[in-house]
């Protein structure tokens, strides 16, 4: 490598972006994508360059290729994700010789929610429509389609969706089979529809509120939403993400937490603590229940995209009971630390953590268990002063 190339390698950061490799024309010979710039440059220039596997066969071609640049550009984007959309966008632009792989118009794997009137959840291939207009509900871009869709069917037993195109009085296997609440509940075996009717009347009384709400489209719309949000959260989009525990010992000095996320990454100056003030006694969902609302009280605070619960349907109740009385419309979840399940109110089942793939798995437990962190800290900050208090009154 010359001299020139490795005094400018040293100089591109470490950090998400694209890469492009110019002659000395300034003619673009390969553009590519890297969440760390440096490392991923760097590797082009050495004996067992990827190039040669990944974009040609040609061992001929990686010794052109080699020889040929002259100069070396990069473009920082603020993630992963943002680096494959625009690594995407400059190929089909500008047709680099050297990106074999990706000169047919192919493109990545999409999660597309459709305009009708039940909307269905897609996935494509495609960036555009016939008239050549990017779509503008598409989630992406993913690269392992594989991946994408073992987490679209497990996430559908708690949060079910549409695929298919029949009408609604024409219902699908999917909603034989539970999964597809977009058909006339009324086809339902006359058991079935008492137990809708019931639960659709007064869900606060049902430790499932949400089991058999098949026809209902408002309901349907808001689980939708909740599912928009978990695949923006895969797709590593920077989603607000609120997580909430509650920390006492049989009721004493108890506190309930807030933490926030930005995608993946805490924000910790947004962090908020709540010292119990309404609730006696060992009763984690009243604390939970008081926290929410207080939560919800403050205006001033930006609103989060999802919310996640530290528990069960208990807890994922009361939550419901208070994000309803609010009258906002935040998707939630609540994720049991017992069996690692996490809960919706779209569904009467439950989804093990271990049926997501193990990155979007681990990311729900750091962020259950720096709530649960949070929440302890503040616990044992009221417990000293109790105990100081206490000591320091009986030495009167």
């Amino acid at each position: 490598m010359r001299k020139e190339l490795t005094q400018k390698i040293k100089l591109i950061p470490s950090k998400p972006g694209v890469y492009l490799f110019k002659d000395t024309n300034g003619q673009i010979l390969y553009i590519g994508k890297a969440v760390n710039l440096k490392k991923r440059i760097k590797s082009h220039f050495k004996k067992n360059d990827s190039l040669a596997s990944s974009s040609t066969s040609r061992s001929g071609l990686i010794g052109q290729f080699r020889q040929k640049i002259s100069t070396i550009d990069y473009i920082k984007t603020e993630n992963e994700t943002q680096a494959l959309i625009l690594e995407d966008q400059l190929i089909k632009k500008y047709q680099p010789r050297f990106n074999i792989q990706q000169k047919d118009d192919k493109s990545y794997f999409w999660v597309n929610f459709t305009q009708d009137e039940w909307p269905r959840v897609q996935i494509i291939h495609r960036l555009k429509t016939k008239n050549h207009q990017l779509k503008t509900d598409l989630i992406g871009p993913f690269v392992n389609g594989t991946e994408l869709k073992k987490i679209l069917r497990a996430l559908r037993k708690i949060l079910p969706y549409r695929t298919c195109k029949n009408s609604y009085e024409k219902p699908c296997l999917q909603w034989h089979l539970g999964l597809c609440p977009a058909h006339d509940p009324k086809l339902l075996p006359e058991q079935a529809q008492g137990a809708r009717r019931r639960l659709n009347e007064n869900p606060s009384t049902s430790s499932r509120p949400a089991g058999l709400r098949s026809g209902n489209k408002t309901f349907y719309l808001e689980s939708l939403n909740t599912l928009r949000q978990l695949i923006r959260f895969y797709a590593s989009e920077p989603i607000r993400i609120e997580a909430y525990d509650i920390s006492n010992i049989q009721g004493t000095s108890a506190t309930g937490s807030m933490v926030v996320f930005k995608g993946s990454k805490p924000n910790k100056s947004q962090y908020r603590k709540f010292k119990i003030k309404t609730v006696r006694g060992a009763n984690d969902v009243a604390m939970l229940k008081e926290i929410v609302r207080r939560r919800l009280n403050h205006k001033e605070w930006p609103l989060p995209n999802l919310i996640l619960i530290d528990g069960g349907q208990a807890q994922l109740n009361s939550a419901f009971l208070e994000i309803r009385n609010s009258k906002l419309e935040i998707p939630f979840i609540s994720l049991a630390k017992r069996d690692e399940e996490l809960y919706t109110i779209y569904s009467n089942k439950t989804l093990r953590l271990n049926a997501l793939p193990i990155s979007l798995r681990l990311s729900f437990q750091a962020i259950r268990n720096e709530a649960h962190r949070f929440a302890i800290a503040y616990y044992r900050k009221l417990h000293r002063k109790r105990l100081k208090f206490k000591h320091e009154g009986s030495s009167r």
